[in-house]
């Protein structure tokens, strides 16, 4: 019931998407009329803000980062991750191409592939604003697309702020049964007693959606034969669905401590607390459920065997939940601070509550985790930086889990240098250990992984668009993949992958050349990575109207080398081996048109408009093809201080 209420709210709002547009444009023409401009500084109470990280160690607070650039790349698998694998329409699983090894510590319930599009709590921007802040973007285009993002932040006092964080993404695909529906909401808080001696940061997050699952097109060929906007090829599924449920309540508070210090102000003298350190007790309270449902029996045995007697050749329904709940105490240091550096000092303990569940089987574990962290943070161009920091998990799922990391900057005028290491020894994620479905079910005794990391990087820092270099290596023993069979498998092997990244920015006057590249290797064919993967974006800036609109004009190209990617598995919700089809060696060539007045920006952009140029290779992930030839539409408006 609730995924057809779903339905019938998107289509309302695409059947009314020519009424939204009228609506918010004029809504916007009084904001416009008495715009600010968009240099922050010029305001005298300038909106700022603080993430987590930036509260635990008292950094300062941000400027909101109001530029122009990359407000059309809407699409987050694109503007995050460049290179990467999604089923060939927004709001489907995907995941990274370029190997960037960034686990948490602690339980892992599995792949999540819908990871992206989740509102979470440790990314919160804790506000401070003198007007309310809001920020507006919407997309809309052909084949019912409707991307809507809205965050709105407000100071009910000066050390009271509030506000939500809300996404909508859902579109009808491009050829039969791509459908998704998502909904990604936060509501958030902040708060600091007038002596400076407590605060409280708070979040309620759900996060929700549905797929249409196709099981990817019967015959490739036959798909690549076609041509124009208007593609269809016979599906895998015909009636499969995949949703996903996800909430979390999230709550942090500071005791603050350190000595109360008078603060003179014309004949008024009041005191407030000069922070040498804090004690943090963190609550978080967090459900998933996973659900597969065939409900009128989709048959195919490749994407559904025959497993331990269960038929999976008729009607069949398959979940996955876990609940847990963390508290985590924690006592950090800050050492006297100076003109060229301040140190962070933190010690914690962490007790977390976990519960699984799916289909007959039940688990429950109690993971107890001690962290502790030393950092020097510069806090001027000319110096050397320095993080370390450590966990292990005595008891629980995760019992001996442990990780060490560290890195040392070194920054000059001219450029940084940053070395780090890190090495984690970790159990494997639940769902590669225990799994319990209709197609599949196995139990596995696997060995706990070991990764050693390395990685060096340097930033220019004289020019107008600098230059930056990443080199990573990574070594993993005991290494955890889904292969030909789909099923999770070990390898004895040690798996070597190394990693570069690159970017850099040309300019001649009003034109500007962005490029990004990235270049893997690994020595196993346990990972499937395209070798090389590149972005590029070339076009014309500038102002005009006596510099009242600024705008852009170009294309943009994402490519990377051809590969056997992996093929994805909607029931498993897995990504494994195939070595029968490659992918890659497409480009993806967009025309785009922005313009921004003051704080709003409207953008024009012509997608895959090579479509048609090339008949082979057009895939992100094998049988899933890349959307057609299309045009969008999109409108930014933000109002700040």
């Amino acid at each position: 019931m609730g995924s057809e209420n779903n339905q019938t709210i998107g289509n309302l709002i695409h059947k009314n998407s020519v009424f939204i547009w009228i609506t918010a444009g004029l809504c916007s023409l009084p904001f416009l009329a008495f715009a600010q401009t968009d240099s922050l500084s010029k305001s005298k109470f300038p909106t700022t803000y603080l993430s987590e990280y930036d509260i635990d160690r008292n950094l300062p607070e941000h400027l909101e980062d109001t530029t122009i650039n990359h407000n059309e790349i809407y699409h987050p698998y694109y503007r995050n991750f460049g290179i990467f694998q999604d089923l060939g329409n927004i709001g489907t699983p995907g995941r990274s191409q370029f190997f960037d090894f960034n686990r948490p510590s602690d339980f892992v319930l599995g792949f999540n592939p819908y990871q992206i599009f989740y509102k979470k709590a440790e990314n919160t921007r804790y506000y401070k604003t003198k007007l309310p802040y809001t920020d507006f973007n919407y997309t809309q285009g052909q084949r019912e697309l409707l991307l809507l993002a809205a965050k709105f932040s407000y100071n009910l006092t000066p050390r009271l702020n509030v506000g939500v964080d809300f996404n909508r993404v859902t579109s009808e695909g491009f050829y039969p049964r791509q459908y998704t529906s998502g909904y990604f909401t936060k509501l958030f808080g902040s708060y600091q007693s007038k002596n400076n001696r407590y605060s409280l940061l708070g979040n309620i997050i759900w996060n929700r959606g549905l797929l249409d699952e196709n099981g990817g097109i019967r015959s490739d060929s036959l798909f690549e034969t076609l041509r124009g906007a208007n593609k269809a090829a016979p599906v895998q599924l015909n009636a499969s669905q995949s949703r996903f449920k996800n909430s979390v309540i999230y709550a942090k508070q500071y005791y603050y401590l350190g000595k109360m210090e008078p603060q003179v102000k014309d004949e008024d003298t009041s005191y407030r607390l000069s922070r040498a350190g804090f004690i943090a007790h963190t609550f978080k309270y967090e459900r998933d459920n996973y659900f597969f449902d065939n409900p009128t029996g989709d048959t195919s045995s490749l994407l559904f065997p025959a497993n331990s007697g269960i038929d999976t050749t008729g009607i069949f329904y398959d979940s996955i939940s876990s609940f847990s709940v963390m508290n985590r105490i924690a006592y950090a240091y800050y050492t006297k601070s100076n003109e060229r550096q301040q140190s962070f000092i933190e010690f914690a303990l962490s007790h977390r509550y976990i519960e699984v569940q799916q289909m007959d089987e039940k688990r429950n574990f109690n993971n107890v985790w001690t962290e502790a962290r030393m950092e020097r943070i510069p806090k001027n161009e000319q110096n050397i930086g320095v993080k370390l920091a450590g966990s292990y998990c005595f008891t629980g799922y995760n019992q001996n889990d442990f990780k060490l990391s560290g890195e040392l900057l070194f920054a000059t005028k001219k450029f940084n240098i940053i070395g780090a290491f890190n090495n984690q020894f970790y159990t494997p994620d639940y769902t590669q250990v225990h799994y319990r479905s209709a197609p599949f079910s196995w139990n596995n005794n696997f060995s706990k992984i070991n990764v050693t990391h390395w990685r060096a990087a340097a930033q220019t820092k004289q020019f107008k668009h600098n230059i930056y270099l990443s080199l990573n290596q990574y070594l993993i023993a005991n290494f955890v993949y889904n292969g030909l069979n789909i099923a999770p498998e070990q390898s004895n092997k040690i798996l070597v992958i190394n990693t570069l990244e690159a970017s850099k920015t040309f300019q001649a006057s009003i034109l500007y050349l962005e490029h990004k590249i990235w270049l893997q290797q690994a020595n196993l064919d346990l990972v499937r990575l395209p070798t090389f993967g590149g972005f590029a974006r070339y076009y014309l800036s500038g102002k005009i109207f006596k510099k009242v609109l600024e705008l852009q004009v170009g294309a943009e190209v994402f490519y990377n080398t051809a590969f056997y990617g992996n093929a994805y598995h909607p029931s498993a919700r897995v990504f494994h081996l195939q070595n029968q089809t490659q992918i890659g060696n497409y480009p993806m060539l967009d025309f785009f048109l922005t313009g921004k007045v003051m704080t709003a920006i409207i953008y024009a952009k012509y997608e895959h408009a090579n479509m048609d140029w090339m008949n082979t290779g057009f895939y992100n992930t094998p049988h899933y093809p890349l959307p057609v030839r299309i045009f969008r539409l999109g409108m930014r408006l933000r109002l700040y201080n």
